[in-house]
């Protein structure tokens, strides 16, 4: 059972902006905590505006076949016919008529079925129903630096950060933001996102020793057996959690058959997405050669994927408990996400979404928040340490609100739930 935070929480009147505006093992928790937690990196944006397509959700319309009755005009009252008498030369041709028009009708709504139907059946599907390779016509817009914001930018002490509203397409901070760094666990937003594109989750997945192979000291792990058979939908949470690499390798070789051949979709749904600072060695996000992102990039997917409820349901979990079955053993999975309700520093409202970190990428993050009604996405690459990127999130996400008129949030207290109208 899952204890986790509503989405996309709504509170309070919607309020005017004031202005536009894993060393080589990937180790989400914090090495000297005892509860073994997870922990979870210059140019400046001086591009043309980018326009990043995503999958929208438009109302499915259901061409229904059109019949037309045509009937006899009718007779005047008191008049009578006969049976088979034929009609007088001013009625047949009342009744022609008649049967001219009905005939242009019928045709007029065939026409107009065939264009409800063909415009149903071009129509760009929502994420959980389009497959992988479809790029829909709704669009997310960001601008090329940052807008008129109140008042003056914060430092934040990671290499590269990106905050932006992806209602609007404003940003609200940006630094380093199209600088490409490693950014470990935050790869696993990517493969979250194929699994529920193009799996069932409902299907079973027998867990290999690839999988297995990186149930070690040295890795975080969701803690997968050789043979277990466990359902897509529960490897999800065993991912973004307790930040699975094995449940990263088990989903792979699901989806794609093997690992090198997922890690082929992952590059190319980044392209699709127009993530053109982005590319993938792995579906784990251990350091690799050729394995990088940028804040911007990872900022821009996080909000993609967060427009599937599925994945806003499972990166806003706390924490999820799978039974014992006959094909598996039990888990009791806890996230390494800092800022979401009862973890160690709750922010109002947040939603998400992955934390990461190696010796290489040092400590990152995407995360997200919404309060009152509005949705920020942010990233962080290479922080210091866990307890610096917290700093820089909270730092982050209560500039933003600022635009909007906002107090920033209450300090932190862990393991509290904090009023999403705070």
């Amino acid at each position: 059972m899952a204890q986790r935070t509503p989405g996309r929480r709504f509170g309070g009147e919607r309020l005017l902006p004031t202005a536009t505006v894993d060393d080589q093992y990937d180790d989400d928790y914090d090495e000297d905590d005892e509860d073994d937690e997870d922990d979870e990196d210059d140019e400046d944006d001086g591009e043309a505006d980018a326009y990043i397509s995503v999958d929208g959700q438009p109302p499915l319309i259901s061409a229904k076949q059109a019949a037309v009755r045509v009937g006899a005009q009718p007779r005047r009252q008191g008049q009578r016919q006969q049976p088979g008498a034929n009609p007088a030369p001013g009625s047949r041709r009342a009744i022609g008529t008649t049967l001219a028009w009905g005939g242009m009708l019928a045709a007029l709504l065939a026409l107009m079925v065939g264009l409800i139907a063909h415009t149903a059946l071009t129509l760009p599907l929502s994420p959980l129903h389009a497959n992988a390779g479809a790029v829909s016509g709704s669009v997310i817009r960001v601008d090329s630096g940052v807008g008129a914001v109140v008042g003056q930018p914060p430092a934040v002490t990671a290499q590269t950060a990106f905050l932006f509203d992806p209602d609007t397409g404003a940003v609200y901070y940006a630094k380093g933001a199209n600088t490409e760094l490693p950014m470990a666990s935050c790869t696993k937003v990517m493969t979250l996102l194929l699994a529920v594109e193009r799996g069932n989750l409902n299907q079973m997945v027998t867990v290999g020793a690839d999988a297995h192979a990186l149930v070690n000291p040295n890795s975080s792990y969701m803690g997968l057996d050789v043979g277990e058979k466990i359902s897509l939908r529960d490897l999800l949470y065993g991912l973004v959690l307790p930040s699975g690499n094995d449940a990263a390798v088990a989903i792979a070789d699901a989806i794609g058959g093997n690992q090198a051949a997922f890690v082929n979709l992952m590059n190319q749904r980044a392209q699709q997405l127009g993530l053109t600072h982005t590319h993938y060695a792995n579906p784990h996000g251990l350091d690799a050669p050729g394995h990088y992102t940028t804040a911007r990039d990872l900022a821009v997917l996080s909000a993609y994927a967060l427009r599937n409820p599925i994945i806003e349901q499972v990166v806003s979990t706390y924490s999820y408990d799978i039974p014992k079955t006959a094909t598996h053993k039990a888990y009791h999975l806890v996230t390494g996400n800092d800022l979401l309700p009862f973890a160690r520093a709750p922010y109002p409202g947040a939603i998400g979404v992955k934390p990461g970190f190696t010796g290489n990428a040092g400590y990152c993050m995407s995360f997200a928040a919404d309060r009152r009604g509005h949705l920020l996405v942010a990233a962080v690459l290479d922080d210091p340490s866990w307890q610096v990127r917290i700093v820089d999130m909270r730092t982050l996400l209560d500039w933003g609100y600022q635009q909007f008129g906002l107090p920033a949030a209450p300090s932190p207290t862990p393991g509290s739930d904090p009023s999403v109208n705070a």
